[in-house]
């Protein structure tokens, strides 16, 4: 995985992933619901979100394949799930951790990275901060805009390409602020543990008959 990817995948996996600590602009402060659209050249992908400090559940949809997440900070793993599957998987939340093939060891050090703020915009109506954040990985440099509103919600994000990333565009619609329904973040039947997997979490292990 790459590091402006990583940068990406920073709002969209948050807060599974640790180091979104280090840019504080992306740390919310109220609860809130929504639908994520990331753009890449590989497609689009789609994701419902609820998101409060403990807790998130994410319904993804790309290229037809569904998974839901839900993360227990509160527990310590994330439940995953998708129609496929009879029964849903439980990962540790520090195995992802403190997996190198996810991406989150490295993923955001605070020597390597830095922001600025733009400015402000407004982004359908609703009044952002526009942030500049540039990381640098071996040399190369790595470029994220980032559009957030005044409760720290990443509004819209670009990530700019380069030699070895891909462009990444993505939005939150339908946003609304406020509490949560806390069944939405109850565990979806019986969960299975399973080890810590290289690669994107969230996504069903090989062979799990998912198309």
């Amino acid at each position: 995985m790459k590091h402006a990817t990583t940068l990406a995948l920073l709002v969209a996996l948050a807060p599974v992933t640790a180091g979104a600590g280090e840019l504080p602009f992306l740390t919310p402060t109220v609860e809130y619901s929504g639908t994520r659209v990331m753009d890449t050249a590989q497609g689009r992908m789609e994701q419902k979100l609820y998101w409060t400090p403990e807790k998130v559940r994410t319904e993804t949809d790309f290229q037809g394949m569904k998974v839901t997440n839900i993360v227990r900070q509160d527990l310590g793993v994330m439940w995953i799930s998708n129609p496929a599957m009879p029964t849903c998987l439980e990962q540790s939340l520090d195995e992802i951790d403190d997996d190198p093939g996810m991406g989150h060891s490295d993923a955001v050090d605070a020597e390597n990275v830095e922001y600025k703020e733009l400015g402000e915009e407004t982004i359908d109506g609703i009044q952002t901060t526009h942030y500049e954040v540039i990381s640098r990985d071996a040399g190369e440099i790595h470029r994220a805009q980032f559009w957030v509103t005044a409760e720290n919600i990443p509004l819209k994000m670009v990530v700019e390409p380069s030699a070895n990333d891909v462009a990444v565009t993505m939005t939150l619609e339908d946003l609304k602020l406020g509490p949560i329904d806390a069944g939405l973040f109850e565990a979806p039947g019986q969960c299975m543990r399973m080890p810590a997997m290289p690669g994107m979490p969230g996504m069903p292990p090989t062979g799990s008959g998912q198309p």
